[in-house]
């Protein structure tokens, strides 16, 4: 039997396993509850959200393609919305300030004027909705997590961002490809979806399913990106499903038979296995 005709077996070995296996994401995703609803008691946070004042968000790339929090923008954001004031947009100023400690970088009038913004009575209700987002991002965590250990072994990669904070985005990552870890800052093209999602209805946004990628190291990646959106608090997060497809060309036939192995591989959980059987038992 000829190298090449084993190739081509153990590619379409591949292909029916990984379809159906992807399938179960998309579908967990779905009926897991990515769409979040709001709980009856929550606060509905009027205006436009923060990341939709393009000439204010203060999340900006360094010289060296780093992200970083812009002083001068935070600055301005604080004046414009103490001036012109938008629950949502001052709700996620505030946590973006206190997530990366801003009053050490602000001048004393700047300090001055984000306390007093922070601290208007209106806003009180903003700890209490961040409690409420976490709480949410607590579930993805959960599913994101479940998922991924599924996939172990695989170079598929399931990350979990918190969009309120792009300098500390990721909560959650299975199977990293790219050296990701918990606590990395989101990307400048994860900034561009930020943005992107922030112009859309709230509860609602398209998930960008199935586009190419090329990691640094010029392998390239086959991704997803779902928005988590909630009625309540709009944008809180995204899921990302990045799939290293730099082997998967049939021309190196361990690599496909590991990445089949690696999903054909089951846990052995006694709490389950006596579950089944006495499912199977007559009554």
């Amino acid at each position: 039997m000829s190298q090449r005709f084993l190739s081509s077996l153990n590619y379409k070995a591949l292909l029916s396993v990984i379809v159906p296996a992807l399938l179960i994401v998309s579908l967990s995703v779905y009926v897991l509850g990515f769409r979040a609803k709001p709980s009856e008691e929550a606060k509905v946070l009027l205006g436009k959200p923060l990341a939709a004042y393009d000439e204010l968000y203060p999340i900006g790339v360094n010289e060296n393609g780093l992200l970083q929090l812009d002083k001068e923008k935070f600055e301005k954001a604080v004046d414009f919305l103490t001036a012109n004031p938008s629950p949502r947009a001052i709700a996620d100023l505030i946590y973006l300030g206190n997530s990366n400690h801003v009053t050490l970088l602000l001048s004393d009038a700047g300090k001055n004027k984000y306390t007093s913004l922070s601290t208007l009575p209106d806003y009180a209700a903003v700890a209490e909705a961040d409690a409420q987002k976490d709480k949410l991002l607590q579930t993805y965590k959960d599913i994101v997590n479940g998922i991924g250990q599924t996939f172990s072994g695989t170079p598929i990669e399931i990350v979990l961002h918190d969009t309120r904070n792009p300098l500390v985005s990721i909560v959650a990552v299975q199977n990293p490809i790219s050296g990701r870890r918990l606590g990395d800052p989101n990307t400048n093209f994860g900034i561009q979806l930020i943005k992107n999602y922030s112009q859309t209805e709230r509860g609602s946004g398209q998930a960008f399913v199935s586009y190419g990628l090329t990691l640094k190291d010029g392998r390239p990646i086959k991704s997803t990106t779902i928005p988590l959106f909630n009625n309540t608090y709009g944008l809180i997060g995204f899921i990302c499903i990045n799939i290293d497809i730099s082997k998967m060309d049939g021309k190196d036939p361990a690599a496909v038979e590991k990445f089949v192995e690696a999903f054909r591989s089951v846990t052995e959980n006694e709490a389950i296995s006596e579950m089944i059987q006495n499912s199977k038992r007559k009554n």
